[in-house]
């Protein structure tokens, strides 16, 4: 059984004026990807819109840009839900964000004994630290994120758990990154809770 999770996270980030400009265009995203994107353009041979491939509107990423080719803003979709977004104006300001650039995570179980969890991230102009993840009352352990083949402009991290003595996983997860513009860092933290059934297997648990 496969869980997905809108990913709702704390994020704690330092006072600052205003973000300097970082500039993000069309030819920059196509050249650091790892896959085809499906690639929309004007009359005049301008790129107006990146799509991951296979994008249609259920889930990926999408990227929306000015005449002039910067980037105007990013939205990774889940079920036709905008899980976050990145907005910047025409010179190249960040100028507003929603959501947390941790966009997905994915908890896949292999029969009744275990389960792997995969954790994407947002990552242009971003430097993130490893991922520390505390199961229960286990100590925390750190993963190193890796760059995506699924999705464009993506770091992931992917891990196992063993679920043969667990009736309950509490999963707490918590990032460090340096926003590469401004020089600021920012913290990531949420949790899941989750109750194996002997029936369904994983599943959410009650809210209290």
């Amino acid at each position: 059984m496969k869980w997905f999770f809108i990913v709702i996270n704390f994020c704690i980030i330092a006072c600052h004026s205003r973000i300097p400009v970082c500039l993000i265009d069309a030819t920059d995203i196509l050249k650091n990807a790892t896959k085809r994107l499906i690639t929309i353009k004007d009359t005049g041979r301008k790129i107006t819109a990146l799509y991951d491939e296979g994008w249609d509107s259920l889930k990926g990423g999408a990227y929306l840009f000015y005449p002039n080719q910067l980037l105007k803003s990013y939205t990774f979709y889940q079920n036709r839900v905008a899980v976050y977004m990145e907005s910047y104006d025409e010179l190249g300001y960040l100028i507003g964000t929603k959501g947390s650039p941790m966009v997905d995570r994915v908890i896949n179980e292999l029969g009744n004994d275990s389960a792997y969890v995969q954790v994407y991230f947002f990552s242009p102009m971003k430097s993130y630290q490893q991922l520390n993840i505390k199961i229960n009352n286990n100590p925390a352990v750190n993963y190193t994120l890796q760059r995506d083949t699924v999705y464009s402009d993506m770091l992931s991290t992917t891990f196992g758990i063993n679920t043969d003595s667990l009736t309950q996983i509490n999963m707490y997860s918590r990032i460090k990154y340096l926003d590469n513009c401004g020089k600021i860092e920012h913290v990531l933290s949420d949790s899941v809770f989750l109750i194996k059934d002997p029936k369904n297997g994983l599943s959410p648990a009650p809210a209290k």
